[in-house]
């Protein structure tokens, strides 16, 4: 990290990366293919054809470039799932609200699978630089997951002998992966493993 650069403004409208399109999906190649140590920001600036002394001013280093793209990213992903899950927040079923948030999670994989692989990726960096990236966004997904979850909890959907915290994390585990889990192209086949994959998680696979 750059010493003395803020990279706080780097996030929401002001982000450097909306105005330089090539560069953005240039870094999502990489990035989505290379875990963070590995990528090339060399490979980065000559896909998108820039130098860097103009991507070290207005970034400050890879580090920089790294957390304006996921600032991208997160918008993106919560513009599938934020409404959704606040629209259903009401209903009280928790496991319709999760249908739903499945669906949305093959809609985001479908609308660009770089994406996806991204968001997969920064799951395998280690909890420090995940921790260091994500603490410049205000909202934190997953706590808000586990609010739900700890009202699924209390209303009865979910045995209260798991912690709501590993109930979260197992589900954003299985919906990270939802590609593996879901190979057919057809889109209706797709949403057909999804729900079953849902009914595992809601029924679990004993026989009892």
């Amino acid at each position: 990290m750059k010493k003395n650069f803020d990279y706080a403004a780097l996030i929401g409208e002001n982000n450097p990366l909306l105005r330089y399109p090539q560069l953005l999906d240039a870094a999502i190649d990489e990035f989505s293919a290379k875990r963070y140590d590995d990528a090339s920001l060399n490979e980065i600036l000559k896909k998108a054809g820039m130098s860097k002394g103009s991507l070290y001013y207005h970034f400050g280093d890879k580090f920089g470039l790294y957390v304006a793209m996921m600032d991208i990213i997160v918008q993106k992903k919560l513009s599938y799932f934020y409404p959704l899950v606040s629209e259903n927040l009401d209903t009280g079923d928790f496991f319709a609200t999760l249908k739903q948030v499945m669906k949305a999670t093959l809609d985001f994989m479908l609308a660009d699978e770089r994406m996806h692989h991204l968001s997969v990726r920064v799951m395998e960096e280690s909890v420090g630089f995940r921790n260091q990236v994500f603490g410049f966004f205000v909202h934190d997904y997953f706590q808000t997951f586990t609010g739900y979850i700890r009202q699924a909890m209390e209303s009865g959907q979910i045995d209260t002998r798991y912690p709501p915290e590993l109930v979260a994390q197992f589900i954003e585990v299985v919906m990270a992966n939802l590609d593996k889990l879901v190979t057919s192209g057809d889109p209706e086949k797709r949403l057909e493993t999804a729900n079953q994959v849902l009914d595992i998680i809601q029924h679990g696979i004993s026989g009892k």
